[in-house]
């Protein structure tokens, strides 16, 4: 019964991200994407090559500013 009420609470939660992201307008999360890119690539990083970049990096890199 326990384990039931934990999935009940914590299953919506771990979608919230997803639910919020889908009702953003496209051209907002594209551009937000492109942001987050750009700054994990900058002058900063000169050297780094964009493809090879992870998303958790670029993440990272952003959350140290």
């Amino acid at each position: 019964m326990l384990d039931l009420k934990h999935r009940l609470i914590t299953q919506p939660l771990a979608r919230l991200p997803y639910k919020i992201a889908g009702i953003m307008p496209r051209w907002l999360v594209y551009y937000c994407a492109i942001r987050l890119m750009a700054h994990a690539s900058g002058s900063k990083y000169p050297t780094q090559i964009v493809p090879e970049l992870t998303a958790m990096d670029a993440l990272k890199r952003w959350s140290e500013v």
